[in-house]
């Protein structure tokens, strides 16, 4: 189901001030919070649906990306109550559940299990313990997916990490963890926290990739074309005439996954920043103030 339009959501106007924002944003959050509407899923759902439209819409640089490009320029940001995208996962074989190191999500059986190392629900065998670790990834593979191999009780194990994990979350191989303590019990499992190694240049917001590319004032007003980094290697990109400090650019196809292990991506954003000299000699300066007086008479729009 596509996402209604977050200024339709908060029930204001496109070109609404911050303070009205935040004054429809307190309405309908006290309207729909979960105390004042206990068990219901509808109010549970407009309740997420107003957090999610309130945090792009309050964050500056999120609201002007979502003015250019709209939910494609916030890069899916919130979940809008899916859930944990990641629960039950099949990637290439290797069957494994992710989590955000919160409480697990597999039942009672897992609560059991996590309270009193029992494996299997009431069949009485005990389980064994449950292993954490880390495994640090680049960014760059972070988006494209990776296998890394990862030792645990002197045994090496191949792990394969999907395109579009998130740094801090984790993998769970069931089975993989300490042995059964005894027999017929189960082996717990293996949790593996992965960490992104931050980029020099690049960042990630949900499924988009930004960055930010400086010009001097000349190829702002003359338009430029400019090599722009990607994680899929430089890219020439076209700046236009008259181009605006903080305007942003999307670069369709060259963002992270949309979901995980899909091969569908979000855009990369680049926002433009237009360098000012602090020093110009007199014949510069001379020149600037004519161009002023012109503009000033009409001959320049």
């Amino acid at each position: 189901m596509s996402k209604r339009d977050y200024y339709e959501v908060l029930g204001i106007q496109k070109g609404a001030s911050d303070d009205e924002i935040k004054k429809a944003f307190r309405k309908l959050a006290i309207k729909y919070h979960p105390d004042k509407n206990p068990g219901d899923k509808e109010a549970e759902e407009k309740f997420k649906e107003v957090n999610e439209a309130y945090s792009v819409l309050s964050d500056k640089t999120k609201r002007q990306r979502y003015d250019q490009f709209g939910h494609a320029g916030v890069g899916g940001a919130g979940a809008g109550g899916a859930g944990n995208p990641f629960e039950g996962f099949n990637f290439n074989g290797q069957s494994f559940n992710f989590d955000f190191g919160g409480a697990g999500t597999g039942g009672l059986d897992d609560i059991l299990g996590a309270m009193f190392g029992f494996g299997g629900g009431f069949r009485g065998a005990r389980r064994g313990r449950d292993y954490r670790t880390t495994a640090t990834i680049d960014f760059e593979e972070a988006i494209f997916g990776t296998t890394k191999n990862i030792s645990v009780d002197g045994e090496s194990i191949k792990l394969k990490i999907p395109a579009g994990i998130y740094d801090g979350q984790q993998i769970r191989l069931a089975g993989k963890g300490g042995p059964a303590p005894q027999e017929g019990g189960q082996r717990g499992d293996l949790y593996v926290e992965i960490r992104v190694r931050a980029h020099k240049t690049l960042t990630r917001e949900g499924n988009l990739i930004l960055s930010e590319a400086t010009i001097s004032m000349v190829d702002a007003v003359l338009g430029t074309e400019i090599e722009v980094m990607t994680v899929d290697g430089k890219i020439t990109m076209r700046v236009p005439a008259g181009t605006q400090p903080g305007t942003n650019f999307k670069l369709s196809g060259h963002g992270a996954p949309i979901q995980p292990g899909s091969s569908e991506r979000g855009p990369h954003i680049v926002t433009i920043n237009v360098e000012i000299p602090k020093n110009i000699n007199k014949k510069q300066k001379e020149l600037i103030q004519e161009f002023d007086k012109a503009k000033k008479r009409g001959i320049f729009g």
